[in-house]
């Protein structure tokens, strides 16, 4: 893993993090789920790319 694709990825995974606990602060449910799809699917595409670019 390269720096910067390292650097990405964790810093959707901390964002991912960052919107879970403040929506289960706010009992948001519903923002809960919206959100961490979209972060984890963001996380994922951007690990796809790593190894695309390294392959």
């Amino acid at each position: 893993m390269n720096g910067d694709n390292g650097t990405d990825t964790e810093r959707h995974l901390r964002e991912a993090l960052r919107h879970l606990g403040e929506a289960r602060a706010a009992d948001d449910l519903r923002k809960t789920n919206a959100v961490a799809l979209e972060e984890v699917s963001n996380t994922v595409s951007s690990v796809l790319r790593e190894y695309e670019g390294d392959g």
